[in-house]
C-alpha cells in the first residue's frame, strides 16, 4: 500500500478499495486499511477528510434533489481547493469542478452497487484523540471515544448496533403496535441485550467490558452460553480464559470520566493504562522496564493537552516517558 503515502484527499476519493472500505469497513481487506491509517498518522487527516465526504452520501434508491448533488460538488470542489498550496485562478475553476463531478459519479456508482448487495446502515466513527456524540435514527445518543465506531441498523423489528472500541449509551425505549422493539449491542463475542438504560461499553483487545449507570442491560456470551443481568453500577466483563462473565459493583467517574476527556485510573496496572491510551491517541507504547508492567498506579489524566497528559503519566508511573514520532517510550 506503499502507493498511497503520496494521496491526498480526492486521490483516496477517487480509489475503488478505499471507498469500499468506508462503506463497509467489516470486509475482507478492512483490517489492512485500518494498520495503514494507524502506521500513516501523517496522512490520517486527509484520509478522514475523504471518509467524511464519501459517507455523507445517501445511497438510497429514492429520487435525489438535483440541489445535492450541487452542494456535494460544492463541498469537494472546497476539499481539493484546500489540499492545493496556491489558490485557484479563475480560468482553472472549471477543471476542478470537472474532477469534482468525476469524484462524485465514481462515489455514487460504486455507493449504489454496495447499497444493493448490502442491508441499509447508519454509520459513525471517531479518529484517534476524539469524542464525538451522535443520534442514531431512532433517537439514541451515543457518545463515541476516540477511535471507535457504531453500525446501526433496524431489520426483523429490532434495532442492531455493531460497536467496535467504547461508546457511551443513552438508549430510547421505542413502542411500536404495544411491544417494545428489543435493541441489541454486538461488541466482540457479546451481546447486550437493552431494556431502557444508559451504560458504557468498551471492546478492546478481545475483552468487552460493560458499566451499567442506569436501568437494565443483559449481558451476554452466546458462544459459551452465559448471560447476567446487569444492575446500576455494576461492572460486567467476560473473562475467556475462565469462560465465565465477572461482575462487580464500581465507580462510575471510572468508566465515564472519558467524555469529560479524562481517563481515571484505580489500581490500574502500567500495562492497562497504557492500553487504554494507546487506543486513544493511536500510539504505541513501547515499556523497556518489564517491572513496570504489573506495577499499579492510580490518579487521573487530562487528556486535551497531550505534553501535559505524559508528564502526569510520568509522574504516576514514576519513570521518564519520551516521545519518538508515533511511540511513547516508558523507560
Amino acid at each position: 500500500m506503499d502507493k498511497y503515502k503520496q494521496y491526498q484527499t480526492e486521490d483516496f476519493l477517487q480509489d475503488e478499495n478505499f471507498i469500499k472500505w468506508v462503506l463497509d469497513p467489516d470486509a475482507p481487506g478492512g483490517q489492512s486499511w485500518q494498520a495503514w491509517m494507524k502506521a500513516n498518522p501523517d496522512k490520517r487527516e486527509a484520509a478522514q477528510r475523504a471518509v467524511d465526504i464519501i459517507r455523507s452520501f445517501d445511497f438510497n434508491k429514492e429520487t435525489i434533489a438535483e440541489n445535492f448533488y450541487v452542494n456535494l460538488k460544492q463541498r469537494i470542489d472546497n476539499t481539493i481547493e484546500a489540499e492545493h498550496r496556491t489558490p485557484v485562478r479563475k480560468m482553472k475553476i472549471p477543471g476542478v469542478w470537472l474532477k469534482a463531478a468525476c469524484i462524485v459519479a465514481g462515489i455514487i456508482v460504486i455507493g449504489i452497487g454496495y447499497f444493493n448487495r448490502r442491508p441499509s446502515y447508519t454509520y459513525f466513527s471517531t479518529p484517534y484523540a476524539a469524542i464525538k456524540t451522535v443520534y442514531l435514527p431512532d433517537s439514541t445518543e451515543v457518545v463515541l471515544n476516540a477511535n471507535s465506531s457504531v453500525r446501526y441498523s433496524k431489520s426483523r423489528g429490532a434495532r442492531e448496533v455493531l460497536l467496535s472500541g467504547e461508546a457511551f449509551f443513552k438508549v430510547r425505549h421505542v413502542v411500536m403496535d404495544g411491544k417494545t422493539i428489543p435493541f441489541n449491542i454486538h461488541a466482540g463475542n457479546s451481546v447486550i441485550e437493552v431494556l431502557g438504560t444508559e451504560f458504557n461499553v468498551k471492546d478492546l483487545n478481545n475483552e468487552t467490558a460493560v458499566f451499567l449507570k442506569k436501568g437494565k442491560v443483559k449481558f451476554s456470551i452466546p458462544a459459551s452460553h452465559t448471560a447476567t443481568l446487569m444492575q446500576p453500577n455494576d461492572y460486567c466483563y467476560y473473562n475467556a480464559a475462565q469462560q465465565k462473565i465477572i461482575t462487580r459493583v464500581a465507580n462510575p467517574d471510572l468508566f465515564t470520566a472519558w467524555m469529560e476527556h479524562k481517563y481515571r485510573f484505580e489500581n490500574a496496572t502500567v500495562k492497562e493504562v497504557c492500553e487504554t491510551l494507546k487506543a486513544y491517541f493511536g500510539y504505541d507504547f513501547i515499556i523497556r522496564n518489564d517491572k513496570l508492567d504489573t506495577q499499579t498506579v492510580s490518579g487521573t489524566l487530562e487528556l486535551n493537552n497531550e505534553q501535559v497528559m505524559l508528564t502526569v503519566l510520568g509522574e504516576l508511573f514514576k519513570t521518564k516517558i519520551t516521545k519518538e514520532g508515533n511511540k511513547i517510550i516508558v523507560e
